[in-house]
């Protein structure tokens, strides 16, 4: 009985050891704890390759008739022909800082992007029956032959937005964005109209506008799993700034220029972004990277108008003839992060 006691006791005190040392063991942490190295304050660097274009309204230059028009009065018949956009390459850079304790971030972002188009329209098959016939006024001795369209779109944003995090489960992150923008936008459109003779008639109008405002909104990252994440954003922005729009015209057949208008004013812009796309995001011992693709929409109102004027005698009135309408710039974007 006693030597059955000794040997429970050695066993007991042989067995201290492995039960410490199993009680010290760190436990298993999730791989899903922290996606997002919440905890961690980083400085960001973001390069993103953009691959968009633009389109817009109101940028009829020619209609090319498809069947004869009556003999005693025509008015619009046929295709109508507007500027189109080519996609163009642009780029967006941005850095930002998150401060981990407080759970607030702070970012500077440039966006840049030209986009150009060119257009051609030339006769009908039907010579003599059917035409192409100018939106803008065409001021040459002989029918139209052909009508040649370039436009460039200059379009620049700056934006200087602070976020607060929000983490509701591992797998979601929420920011809410709010902060400063300012945009730089122009818009410059040439139209050719050349009749038999290469006589021609020449359009130029041209509007920019440079404004500064507020911007809020709402950014999301939600894991799927395998590093694969689904990440958007929508934001709104509201700006007000300086609006100036120039239309002129001349024609070969004159020596003076048909028309030379400007206009200028302060005014409102509005302004829609949309994004959305899937993510590979991945943490590192001491950073952490990302890698997105998804489209973009960023619609904007209260800026894009054509300004033509009707005919008269240099005393009488001309009216101005408006057309207006929103335009967006739309395409790919692809991004790299990089924490540290």
């Amino acid at each position: 009985m006693r030597l059955h006691n000794n040997t429970a006791a050695i066993l007991t005190f042989a067995l201290i050891p492995f039960a410490a040392s199993s009680s010290q063991q760190k436990p298993i942490v999730p791989y899903d704890a922290d996606l997002y190295h919440k905890d961690q304050e980083v400085v960001s660097t973001h390069g993103e390759f953009l691959y968009w274009t633009v389109q817009e309204g109101a940028i009829d230059f020619a209609q090319k008739m498809n069947h004869p028009a009556p003999a005693e009065l025509a008015f619009g018949i046929g295709k109508i022909h507007s500027a189109n956009y080519e996609i163009d390459p642009g780029i967006r850079f941005a850095v930002s800082y998150f401060n981990a304790p407080k759970f607030w971030e702070v970012r500077a972002q440039y966006t840049h992007l030209i986009s150009r188009g060119k257009d051609r329209v030339g006769q009908p098959d039907l010579a003599n029956e059917e035409y192409i016939t100018g939106t803008w006024p065409q001021v040459l001795n002989n029918p139209l032959a052909h009508a040649h369209s370039a436009i460039e779109f200059n379009y620049n944003l700056f934006d200087l937005t602070v976020d607060r995090m929000f983490i509701p489960n591992p797998h979601l992150r929420l920011r809410m964005v709010a902060g400063l923008g300012a945009a730089w936008i122009q818009q410059d459109w040439k139209i050719h109209y050349f009749d038999t003779t290469l006589q021609q008639t020449t359009i130029r109008n041209r509007w920019h506008y440079v404004g500064a405002g507020l911007r809020s909104g709402l950014m999301t990252d939600w894991f799927w799993g395998n590093d694969v994440y689904l990440t958007g954003s929508v934001s709104m922005g509201i700006y007000m700034g300086s609006y100036h729009n120039r239309s002129k015209q001349t024609a070969s057949i004159l020596s003076n220029s048909i028309s030379d208008t400007n206009f200028s004013d302060t005014r409102p812009a509005y302004s829609a972004q949309f994004l959305l796309g899937p993510s590979w995001q991945k943490n590192f011992t001491c950073y952490r990277m990302e890698i997105f693709a998804g489209y973009e929409l960023n619609t904007w109102f209260n800026l894009q108008e054509i300004r033509r004027s009707t005919s008269n005698d240099p005393s009488g009135s001309k009216e101005t003839i408006l057309a207006a309408g929103s335009f967006a710039v739309h395409g790919l974007t692809t991004r790299f992060t990089f924490d540290f």
